[in-house]
This record gives structure tokens, sequence and C-alpha cells, in this order.
């Protein structure tokens, strides 16, 4: 038997293996956990109410991850106040002009893609850090989510409440997740676009030598991420029935949590909105545990830093294991 074959069943047994395949796995059993004691202490724990309250920061997570997979640290903390952007907008221009049906949907999720397609040129063309890119973003998103609506905006008979409900028989909260996943489904996994994206944030120098245009996969990372942001403006609606600029910063850190906690690669290459959405629910039954176990929410913050440790150290310990068997 040759050396390799010798080696191949250590790697079957690697725990780790399995890991770095499905690096979602942690936070789902994390979530999974967290379901069954949220079960057990809330007999009412309905699943339409439940959907509703976490689409939002499931959506900024998984706008979230687009620019991450992209590498060079391309952390985007402009996500938020775009959501809070799109939501104003419809609020304070679309509906008063005769657009707050259907049509809004495209309308908004065609502005997000403009914003982040202009976040994407600075990081690229202007060869900055995206970080510091996204921040100066969410400054001016943050300007002009005020300058649009210095006060709440109230918004009534609106098509958006079903995200709160249901909408027919499936409840709205689980529509306003599948918009988002259904976008980035059918660019990356209908397109060459994904696997593009991963070679561009594995080694964008061995993606541009293979030809590869790694600045527009770049740019449209952050198109793609602004677009499914859109959505989440309108669901905010939805749950509030008011548009406020207050939100803009509400979902910046938690987002990136949520996708650090469900096992996205933080540099970039790899994992998916399976992450974003597997993170954003172990941190909302989190929540939700804390709250019925009547704990401080000064706690909270400490928390999630403690999961986050575990969910990085989880997944370098099973990297490096799958290193050494191999």
């Amino acid at each position: 038997m040759s050396a390799v074959d010798q080696r191949a069943p250590a790697i079957r047994r690697s725990p780790g293996a399995h890991f770095t395949r499905h690096t979602c796995l942690f936070a789902l059993a994390l979530a999974t956990a967290l379901l069954i004691a949220n079960l057990a202490l809330q007999p009412r724990f309905g699943v339409t109410a439940q959907l509703a309250a976490v689409a939002p920061l499931g959506i900024a997570a998984m706008a979230s991850v687009p620019s991450i997979m992209s590498g060079r640290g391309g952390i985007d903390l402009s996500v938020s106040p775009l959501m809070t952007l799109s939501g104003l907008l419809y609020a304070t221009r679309l509906q008063p002009g005769g657009l707050g049906g259907y049509v809004a949907l495209p309308l908004l999720m065609l502005v997000g893609a403009v914003v982040g397609t202009v976040t994407g040129l600075l990081v690229v063309v202007g060869r900055l850090q995206p970080i510091v890119v996204s921040l100066a973003m969410f400054f001016v998103l943050t300007g002009l989510d005020l300058k649009l609506s210095p006060s709440p905006t109230t918004i009534s008979g609106s098509w958006m409440a079903g995200f709160a409900g249901s909408m027919g028989p499936v409840p709205g909260g689980l529509v306003a997740l599948a918009v988002p996943a259904a976008l980035w489904l059918l660019v990356s996994r209908l397109t060459t676009y994904g696997s593009l994206l991963r070679s561009v944030g594995g080694n964008d120098v061995t993606a541009f030598t293979s030809g590869v245009p790694v600045g527009a996969v770049r740019v449209l990372a952050y198109a793609l991420g602004g677009a499914m942001a859109a959505v989440g403006g309108l669901v905010l609606i939805g749950l509030a029935s008011t548009a406020e600029a207050g939100t803009s910063g509400s979902y910046t850190l938690i987002a990136i949590a949520a996708v650090a906690l469900g096992g996205l690669p933080l540099q970039g290459g790899a994992g998916g909105i399976a992450n974003a959405l597997a993170g954003a629910a172990a941190i909302y039954l989190l929540q939700s545990l804390l709250g019925v176990l009547q704990v401080s929410q000064t706690w909270l913050q400490v928390i999630y830093g403690a999961l986050l440790v575990g969910a990085v150290l989880f997944g370098a310990i099973a990297a490096r294991e799958v290193k050494k068997g191999r």
C-alpha cells in the first residue's frame, strides 16, 4: 500500500475534516441546543413570530457575506445604514409617489446595488482598505438617513406588514429571508460567479494570473451585498410599521458577529450564506433565551465574545487536525 493510501483513512476518521467542509456546523449545533432550550422554557414559541423577528439580522448577515468572501478583509460596515436607507426611501419617496406596491422591492434592490457598487469601486479602483471605505460609507449613509427622516415616519396599510405575520400559508419572515437567499443562489450557483468569487478571495494574485477579472468580481460582491441589504429595510418596516434613522447602526456589529460565529472565514475565499443564517439563528436564540432567564443584557456582549472565541478556536483546531492528517 502506498503512503497516500495509508494516510487516506486518517483523513476520513478526522473529526475536523468534516468541519472544514461544512464550517457552519458549530453554529448549527449551538442553534439547535438553544432552540431546544427555548422550546422547553417557552411553550408558545411561535414559529411565525420568531422567523419574523430573526429575519432582519439574518438578512444583514447574508448581505455581509459576498464582500467578506471577496477577500482583502472585505468587511462591509455599511450594511446596516443601507438597510435603514432602503426603508426610509420607501416611506418618504416611493410610497408618497405612488410606488408603494411590490414594484418597490426591485427598485430598492437596485438602489442598494448602486450603493454597493460605489463602495466596491472605491475599494478596487482607489486601492483603499475595505474597512476604511465601508466605515466612511457608514457615516455617509447614516447622514442620509437622518436627512431623509429626522423623526420616525409611520407607515400604515402596507403590504410589508405580511413580513411580521404570514404571506398566505408561508411565514412572512421565511419569505423575507428567501428573497436575498434566492438572489445569492441565482448568481453564485447558476453562473460561474460563485467559483470566481472563491478563487479571488482565496488568492487574488493566482486568480489574476489565471485570467479572472479580480476587480470586477470584487465590485460585484459589494453590489450583491447592497441589493440583499435593501430587502432588510422593507422587513424592518413590516415589523415596526415605522421607518426611522435611529436604526442605522443597529445591525452593524451583530451582523459581523453572526457571520463569524457561523464559521465564515473572514480572510475570504470560502463559505456562503448558510454560515450567515446559522450564526444569525444562534445569536437570536441566545438573545431569546437570556430574555426568558431574565439575564441582564449587559452580559450579552460578554457572551457574544466568548462564543466567537469558542467558534474561532473550534475552527482552528479542526483545521489543524486535518492538516496533520494530510
